[in-house]
C-alpha cells in the first residue's frame, strides 16, 4: 500500500523532485570545484545528452535539425 501512493506521489511531483536533486547537485559542484568546471560539466552532459538523444531518435533529430534550415 505505502509503495502505491509513493508512486502516486512521485508521478504527480516527478519533476519537481528531480529538479531539486539536479540543482542541490550543481549547487555542490559549485562549491566544490567551482563556477568554470561546473559550467564544463553542465556543458559536456548536455553535449552527451543531445548525441545520445541524436542516436536513439535518428529520425526525429534529423526533422529538428531540417526546422532550422
Amino acid at each position: 500500500m505505502k509503495s502505491d501512493s509513493f508512486a502516486i506521489w512521485f508521478k504527480e511531483y516527478k519533476w519537481r523532485v528531480l529538479l531539486i536533486i539536479a540543482m542541490i547537485i550543481i549547487g555542490v559542484l559549485f562549491i566544490t570545484v567551482g563556477f568554470w568546471k561546473t559550467i564544463l560539466v553542465i556543458v559536456l552532459a548536455a553535449i552527451g545528452f543531445v548525441l545520445g538523444y541524436a542516436k536513439d531518435r535518428t529520425e526525429d533529430f534529423l526533422r529538428f535539425i531540417d526546422k532550422f534550415r
